[in-house]
């Protein structure tokens, strides 16, 4: 590398995906990192409103078709905060699922343990039906 270099250096064990561990990028950019997503990622990880994040998921289809990539093969993915309302929890996590978000990156809430065990109890077992 630029910093640093090996010579002779190995790594073991190799990455088992072929051909190569999925790339994840997460961004909202729409001129710059979009394009980058829909050519390359994997999976896109998207940050803002309900609103704003269904319109760029649907940007990133047209930029995804664009490029030649078939848009339903980039996952997306979300965090849902779960210090807010159980009732705004799961209408956001309606939300981002209309939208085409698959995965949702639960936030470690402000509140702690209890909270958490609180979302496992109430809100999770609808969220995973």
């Amino acid at each position: 590398g630029r910093h640093y270099q090996l010579a002779g250096a190995s790594y073991h064990p190799k990455p088992i995906q072929r051909p190569h561990p999925p790339i994840w990028i997460g961004a909202g950019g729409e001129q710059l990192m979009l394009p980058i997503v829909a050519r390359h990622a994997d999976a896109w990880h998207a940050f803002g409103s309900d609103d704003s994040m269904a319109r760029k998921s649907r940007l990133l289809d047209q930029l995804a078709e664009k490029a030649g990539r078939d848009p339903k093969a980039i996952l997306r993915s979300a965090s849902l905060s779960l210090s807010r309302p159980w009732d705004q929890v799961r209408r956001r996590a309606a939300a981002l699922r209309a939208a085409g978000f698959g995965y949702l990156i639960a936030e470690w809430p402000s509140e702690g343990k209890g909270r958490l065990s609180a979302f496992v109890e109430k809100v999770l077992p609808e969220l995973a039906g």
